[in-house]
């Protein structure tokens, strides 16, 4: 019976140091495309979308939400016009105010619009 509990304590405190910088590295991660395929656009199925850059965007028609994600503990992070931001980040006359599971709202000239992920057609005021 003691050699059991040996075992499962040199299991356990090998994997300790593991689960620890694994859960540190989360926290400070961000992803850096460097030529690899963007997560958010499907293998087969779409040509390449080309969308007009956030920081000549003047209006919430312009900007195309393609995904929300969460990165560590309670962090999103959103892709638009493909670009990835976090909330308070600015891109030109674009501010993130606020990322939500399904929705983001951003800023264009001080006016807020959401951007929701299953609405077509662009922004609701």
């Amino acid at each position: 019976m003691k050699i059991k509990h040996v075992y499962l304590i040199m299991a356990l405190s090998l994997m300790l140091p593991a689960i620890a910088g694994a859960s540190l590295a989360a926290d400070d991660f961000k992803y850096e495309v460097r030529g690899r395929r963007d997560p958010f656009v499907p293998l087969i199925g779409q040509e390449k979308v080309s969308y007009v850059k956030l920081e000549d965007v003047s209006s919430a028609e312009e900007v195309k939400l393609e995904g929300i994600a969460a990165v560590g503990k309670g962090n999103m992070t959103a892709m638009l016009n493909g670009e990835i931001l976090k909330e308070k980040d600015r891109v030109g006359g674009v501010e993130v105010k606020k990322i939500n599971k399904e929705s983001v709202i951003i800023s264009i000239d001080g006016k807020d619009h959401t951007l929701s992920l299953y609405q077509e057609g662009g922004a609701k005021e």
